[in-house]
């Protein structure tokens, strides 16, 4: 049915009308863009390109400012008990960033955009004939009353806008974005546009984003009647996305698989959208005096540190003086040197004190990874002061410049699907990066006032992991230690090294340190987390602080010992290799298709052979309509692939370049696979672990936000911090809060796994500040 003949309804009165007409106050001023004259001329070449690259929906899309085009256009959603929804808006932030406009859609409908903010380019003034936020907002919460279906892409955003607009009831429930994400989470492109033309279009259609469109200017100064044909189209190919999603994203699928990562969506990832945003509106206080004090500190530290380089520096001033001598007029080391300069940094490494380069690949790197490896005063004096830069630059100057002056809180943006393995990352800033092990920084984010900070993480959480899954694949060894009460790592040396369990605990039954326990311990321990996170030998050597070859002994012992370890390393990767992709305890993929390469590939340089010349006219060959005999091969024949393949395998690592060189010179290009093979395999155990880990931290964050006491108590997340989550409650519900916080985190964890896990929780005023007892 067209919208058009969409049957009216009486409750289309003259109060609706009369509140449609009504002004809106914005919540910060219009955005200005200069430009006179100039600006008509890019509004009118936007109308040309949008014109060109959206015009053929004309007949498809349209625009509301008619209070009984709404109305009727609801009662269609309610109808069909479905609405997909997006937003417009002039920027990025939606506490201080305004909403232009409203986007729906329903089937048997057309696409339709609702304009509600849109400004004169050329007055600045709210442009008359659009339907306000009272009305708008009556109509949709009228909407929310049904409970329909509502689909969004990147939910998390659009939520959080029309929860600023006025719907604090608004939900999502199907995320195109997270669904994406689940079915595919190697997406070269995850945007709307990209994954409907990849999957709806077969790639044969355009996907114009904001950008191309409008290059720069606030949705709000883009006339309506140019823009919805932009803003109609999302939530018609948002629909369309999303039903292509459900046809393999569902409970009852005919796959084991699919199933699992549907619960997954359904009991995960959909439930995290409304706690994500909830973490984001309420933002972290920070003590700003605290800041300013650091940042003197800080600069006055970097200063120290400079002076040490210069005398350093001065140690080796003959050294200077000789290079600047045999240089002249070439000399490009400048006085004092510029320790920020790479360039300069290099010259005085490699060419005044030649010290060798560590890695031959950059014989003039002076990044910190190289310069950790160079046994020079200097090369440290960098290392120093770099350290301390960055501490400056990144957090003590960099986060007081990110609070909101409306609340005087930081608001980052949390991405819920930010690692492949479905562990979660922050930005602008990054508050899931604040350095641990430098608390001076921590400290500067504070509770509200009259409120206190709590935090509480998982004790053991990915070993807890490791054991539930060995334990689904049919070893029980780990989970039965759990279940006895014991160490884990403790319970590894004691196997591993031949020792009572006693012999190999941290702490005597009397309280006092067990010196060679611990470090029976620590080596399990060490072993054990190196295979979770992927790890080789010679990284866990220089963890214990002993060679790769001791290491490798260590972890050998241990495998001994403890056979469920080696065995889970294998099955993983077993799995990889026969299904594409591991899983976690809650089913999530993550696909590991550079697992499926071949070692080697092999591809003429020129697309043919060098001896296949195509000018030979005493080939009696036919030619296609390129000129190219239609019998030349563009494939590089299997017995010579096979040689180079046996030269490459025999040879020693340094010896590659020169075969692939030899290649070459045949017109053959090698292109060597072998990290990235390598890098898939050592991904195996920790995308298991690691997105495991990341399951349970958002089943407890899903559990903590739902919970109605906590809700009573003013309880509220901050910050996730992988295994950990940062709190604030009032000062006088602390203790309960305190504890319905450890036992909620400890359920949701124990539902998966079916073992104890246990949740300490630190009562601080800052972060990393005193702990309070309570």
């Amino acid at each position: 049915m067209a919208l058009f003949s969409l049957p009216k309804t009486k409750s289309t009165k003259s109060k609706d009308k009369s509140i449609a007409g009504k002004s809106i106050q914005m919540k910060t001023p219009a955005p200005s863009i200069k430009g006179g004259a100039g600006l008509l001329d890019r509004i009118a070449a936007i109308k040309q390109m949008v014109d060109r690259s959206l015009g053929k929906y004309k007949d498809e899309y349209i625009y509301i400012t008619n209070p009984e085009m709404l109305h009727d256009y609801i009662t269609a959603c309610i109808g069909n008990e479905y609405i997909a929804i997006d937003t417009e808006t002039d920027g990025l932030d939606p506490l201080r960033n305004n909403i232009a406009g409203l986007c729906i859609y329903t089937p048997d409908q057309k696409g339709a955009y609702i304009p509600i903010n849109h400004i004169s380019y050329i007055t600045h003034q709210r442009v008359p004939d659009q339907l306000n936020r009272e009305f708008v907002l009556q109509e949709f919460q009228r909407l929310l009353k049904k409970k329909p279906y509502i689909d969004m892409f990147n939910a998390k955003f659009d939520i959080r806008v029309l929860r600023h607009f006025g719907l604090p009831d608004i939900y999502c429930t199907w995320d195109g974005y997270l669904a994406g994400k689940l079915l595919n989470e190697n997406e070269a492109e995850a945007n709307l546009k990209a994954l409907h033309n990849k999957y709806c279009l077969d790639g044969k259609g355009d996907a114009f984003r904001f950008e191309d469109l409008f290059k720069g200017i606030p949705f709000t100064l883009i006339p309506y009647n140019i823009g919805y044909l932009y803003a109609a189209h999302d939530p018609v190919i948002t629909y369309e996305l999303n039903e292509y999603q459900r046809k393999y994203l569902k409970e009852d699928s005919s796959k084991k698989d699919m199933r699992d990562i549907y619960w997954v969506f359904e009991n995960i990832e959909m439930p995290c959208i409304p706690v994500v945003a909830d973490m984001e509106d309420a933002g972290i206080s920070i003590n700003t005096e605290y800041a300013q004090q650091l940042s003197i500190q800080y600069n006055d530290l970097l200063e120290q540190k400079k002076n040490n380089f210069y005398r350093i520096c001065d140690d080796f001033g003959k050294d200077l003086d000789n290079y600047r001598k045999i240089q002249g007029s070439n000399n490009k080391l400048e006085y004092p040197i510029n320790i920020t300069s790479a360039t300069q940094i290099a010259i005085m490494l490699y060419d005044v004190l030649k010290i060798d380069p560590p890695d031959k690949k950059s014989p003039r790197g002076t990044g910190e990874d190289i310069l950790q490896k160079i046994d020079h005063p200097i090369a440290k004096a960098i290392l120093e002061y770099r350290e301390v830069q960055k501490l400056l630059s990144t957090y003590i100057d960099k986060l007081p410049e990110c609070v909101n002056p409306d609340d005087g809180r930081i608001h980052c943006s949390f991405n819920q699907y930010g690692a492949k393995t479905g562990r979660m990352s922050s930005s602008e800033p990054n508050l899931q990066n604040i350095p641990s092990h430098n608390k001076d920084i921590r400290k500067m984010f504070i509770a509200s006032p009259g409120y206190l900070l709590m935090s509480s993480d998982f004790s053991q959480q990915e070993p807890k992991c490791l054991a539930a899954l060995c334990k689904r694949d049919g070893d029980p060894q780990m989970y039965e230690t759990f279940m006895a009460g014991k160490d884990l790592y403790s319970e590894i040396a004691s196997k591993s090294f031949n020792k009572p369990y006693d012999e190999c605990r941290e702490f005597n039954a009397d309280g006092s340190t067990n010196k060679e326990g611990k470090a029976r311990r620590t080596q399990a321990k060490s072993i054990l987390l190196g295979v979770l996170y992927g790890r080789g030998e010679a990284s866990i050597g220089e963890q214990l602080n002993c060679s790769a070859k001791k290491a490798k002994e260590i972890k050998e012992s241990v495998f001994r010992g403890f056979p469920a370890i080696k065995k889970f390393e294998q099955d993983s990767l077993d799995m990889a290799y026969d299904l594409g992709y591991v899983t976690t305890v809650c089913g999530r993929k993550r696909r590991l298709p550079d697992l499926q390469l071949d070692e080697y590939e092999f591809h003429w340089e020129n697309g043919t052979a060098l001896d296949q010349d195509i000018l030979d006219f005493d080939d009696d060959l036919p030619f296609d309509e390129n000129g190219q005999p239609k019998s030349i091969s563009t494939e590089v024949p299997e017995e010579i692939q096979e040689r180079y393949r046996r030269k490459l395998e025999k040879c020693w690592f340094r010896d590659k370049p020169k075969i692939k060189q030899e290649a070459k010179k045949e017109g053959i290009i090698i292109v060597d696979n072998g990290g990235k093979i390598a890098d898939a395999q050592r991904q195996c155990v920790n995308a298991r672990i690691q997105g495991s880990a990341a399951d349970l931290t958002k089943l407890a964050m899903i559990k903590l936000n739902n919970d109605k006491r906590l809700k009573e108590l003013g309880f509220r997340l901050l910050i996730p911090v992988h295994d950990e989550v940062i709190a604030e409650c009032p000062e006088e519900n602390v203790k309960e809060c305190s504890q319905l916080l450890s036992k909620l985190m400890s359920q949701a964890a124990e539902e998966i796994l079916k073992m104890p896990i246990k949740c300490d929780v630190a009562i601080t005023r800052e972060w990393y500040g005193e702990e309070i007892n309570i």
